[in-house]
């Protein structure tokens, strides 16, 4: 039962922090025989407690995974404590089953283990194939990840529903290396060809090539860097793109990390540039580079979804990852700054027997409080909150109804600029 529940705005004429840096990964593999148990969830708190568990880069090389690497990519970037949520699953199961999750065994399972703390989760597989059944791609890349998009939207809606809200990492493995022909995911459909919106889902084709290339296994040439995506996302604020430049560097040269960036089709971002443009306008997360700046960065924090405005409220969707998060974030703290008030006893005006006008002042306050403790961390540009003064709490199922307005942070995409040649300044 949802005491305080949020529902999201739509875009249409009708209509004190937390830890934001605790992750999940769920990733098919092999069980290590008295240490680690497929399908059982484990809290990593930094590399060492996943070679405890038999996991290292012997373990990918002997099972022909990428596995321990995902780890290693995601503490690379994160300092040593950060909590990531592991579950390793059958090699065989599609990713598709993780997230609809019928039988609370893998990722509701995660959630439910980790009592709501995960803020975002990253599926990554490890395909079996052989040259009488290669991999088999779809729409542009694996055909697993690609049918596990829509249940990895429902999954998120379930996880916001039941108040754990999360944002899902898709590993896009073996992308076809053709952007024309390869699906445009901000403008994907369902079946009934109803537009899909997957704004909690994002889709990642990046790769370190020269560690793809090092590896002797086929399926290893064609993974995606979902581990590092999920690091990134771990080390930033809420509503920092993945792509900043200035601080999210992805290349180590001195630990040959990243030094050479790729895409899932094995194939070098530098020798793939005429296809980046049309990649990027899809909705592909992938590294890129800059003229005059060393090292690659993630080219944008893309999510499944096109941008939708609706010109009459000025309400619009969850169209990046970063949006997505700062909701998340606001309806977290909010819910925790008025889950106390349950079942509290409040006055009613005396004439009409709904809410006194101090109630609604209290009300508004604390959701505004809310909204100034984010906007003085620099997390929003600021929010308000009005509490409707008709609502009931006297009769039926008292339900005070609070209305909350946030205005976000922007990010600069491009700059554009003139440049003369004067005689005079």
């Amino acid at each position: 039962m949802n005491e305080v529940q949020f529902k999201k705005g739509k875009p249409t004429a009708t209509a004190g922090s937390m830890d934001t840096s605790i992750s999940a990964l769920i990733v098919g593999g092999v069980a290590v025989a008295g240490k680690l148990v497929l399908g059982t969830p484990y809290t990593i708190l930094r590399p060492d407690d996943a070679k405890a568990l038999g996991l290292d880069a012997a373990y990918d090389t002997a099972n022909a995974v990428v596995l321990y690497h995902h780890i290693e990519e995601f503490y690379r970037v994160n300092t040593e404590g950060t909590k990531l949520y592991l579950m390793v699953v059958d090699k065989a199961l599609k990713p598709a089953d993780m997230l609809t999750d019928a039988g609370l065994l893998y990722a509701r399972k995660l959630i439910a283990f980790a009592k709501g703390e995960i803020r975002q989760i990253a599926i990554a597989i490890n395909p079996t194939f052989t040259v009488e059944n290669p991999e088999v791609v779809t729409d542009g890349f694996n055909s697993d990840i690609r049918a596990a998009i829509a249940p990895a939207q429902e999954f998120a809606l379930w996880a916001f529903d039941t108040e754990r809200p999360v944002h899902v990492l898709l590993e896009g493995r073996a992308y076809s290396g053709n952007a024309q022909s390869t699906i445009d995911l901000k403008a994907l459909t369902t079946g009934s060809g109803i537009l899909l919106e997957a704004d909690k889902v994002s889709l990642i084709i990046a790769q370190d090539y020269d560690y793809a290339e090092s590896l002797a296994f086929a399926s290893g040439k064609k993974y995606a860097s979902v581990g590092l995506a999920l690091g990134v996302l771990s080390s930033i604020q809420v509503n920092q793109n993945i792509g900043e430049v200035e601080t999210l560097n992805l290349t180590n040269a001195v630990r040959n990390k990243y030094v050479t960036g790729g895409l899932s089709s094995h194939e070098k971002v530098d020798t793939a540039e005429a296809q980046l443009a049309t990649l990027d306008q899809k909705g592909y997360i992938f590294p890129m580079s800059y003229t005059g700046i060393s090292g690659y960065r993630f080219n944008n924090d893309h999510v499944c979804s096109p941008e939708i405005l609706d010109q009459e409220s000025g309400i619009m969707n969850e169209s990046t990852i970063a949006y997505g998060r700062t909701m998340d974030e606001a309806v977290r703290r909010l819910r925790r700054a008025l889950l106390p008030k349950i079942k509290s006893v409040q006055p009613a005006d005396k004439t009409t027997g709904k809410l006194a006008i101090g109630v609604v002042k209290s009300f508004n306050s604390k959701g505004n409080e809310v909204f100034e403790d984010m906007e003085s961390e620099k997390l929003i540009s600021g929010g308000l909150t009005y509490t409707n003064p008709d609502s009931d709490l006297l009769t039926g199922d008292k339900v005070l109804e609070v209305a909350f307005d946030l205005q976000p942070t922007g990010t600069i995409n491009r700059i554009s600029g003139t440049i003369n040649l004067k005689t005079t300044l």
